[in-house]
């Protein structure tokens, strides 16, 4: 008899409050989020921050690809920790993974915080994504980074340890394939997830290239958008006050209701 998939996680923290749970973006793992997860941690809250399927140490997770199944894995992995309700907090890929767990389950989810989210256009940049998937070294994986964030920003060394290579090469460029073939991407129900009544907190780099910052441009309630001029997409890294206050933000409106 198989047994059940699950996710990688990293935990910290604790607390009996619903934790945070960190969803990475594309070609990501948990680890991005850990400078993040270290503070809100020491305020006294449990954080999980998910290796998604097809990434890092959930590699090897069936039928991963498509931001249903992962947002269907992490809702499944959810329960089997018996957490009732979460906040969760995904980047550009995990955001549209955060938004598809909270149309799946909303019930499950207090709040939404959504970093450069994917999905809300279909417009993306694929070059430094490529740039990314195809780096052979950290030093050049550094270099890919440094392209998805806005001009004169020193992507840290620490920021481009935990990719695998080869090792992983052939399912991420798979995952590739089947959300960015056509030349762009997907894009969500946005108003059926704003029916859902989550409180989401959005935070944008004005000078994002992968994701367009005008994508989230007339979003319905209850999407609160927050710009940051001279920001790129790597807004965990480039401005970590920032994300800590959206996330903050979402957690304190779901705590008012």
């Amino acid at each position: 008899m198989s047994e059940t998939p699950r996710l990688h996680a990293l935990e910290t923290g604790g607390g009996t409050k619903p934790p945070l749970v960190f969803l990475h973006g594309f070609d990501g793992r948990a680890e991005a989020f850990d400078a993040v997860a270290a503070s809100l941690a020491g305020e006294g809250r449990r954080c999980l921050a998910f290796d998604l399927p097809g990434h890092g140490r959930s590699a090897d997770y069936p039928g991963f690809g498509p931001p249903k199944t992962a947002a269907r894995a992490v809702l499944a992995e959810l329960q089997r920790r018996d957490i009732a309700r979460a906040h969760l907090v995904g980047h550009s890929m995990g955001g549209a993974v955060g938004c598809l767990a909270a149309l799946f389950e909303p019930g499950r989810v207090a709040s939404l915080t959504l970093l450069a989210p994917g999905g809300f256009g279909p417009d993306i940049g694929l070059d430094p994504i490529r740039a990314a998937m195809e780096a052979a070294s950290d030093d050049e994986l550094r270099a890919a980074l440094g392209r998805m964030t806005a001009p004169g920003f020193a992507v840290p060394p620490g920021a481009a340890r935990g990719n695998s290579w080869p090792e992983g090469r052939a399912a991420i460029r798979a995952i590739f394939d089947l959300l960015f073939g056509s030349g762009g991407q997907g894009v969500l129900p946005l108003a059926a997830i704003a029916e859902t009544g989550r409180p989401i907190e959005v935070l944008w780099g004005e000078a994002d290239m992968v994701t367009p910052v005008r994508q989230g441009d007339d979003l319905p309630p209850p999407f609160a958008v927050t710009r940051l001029p001279g920001v790129g997409h790597m807004l965990m890294l480039e401005a970590p006050a920032e994300t800590l206050a959206a996330i903050r933000r979402a957690v304190a409106r779901s705590e008012a209701d």
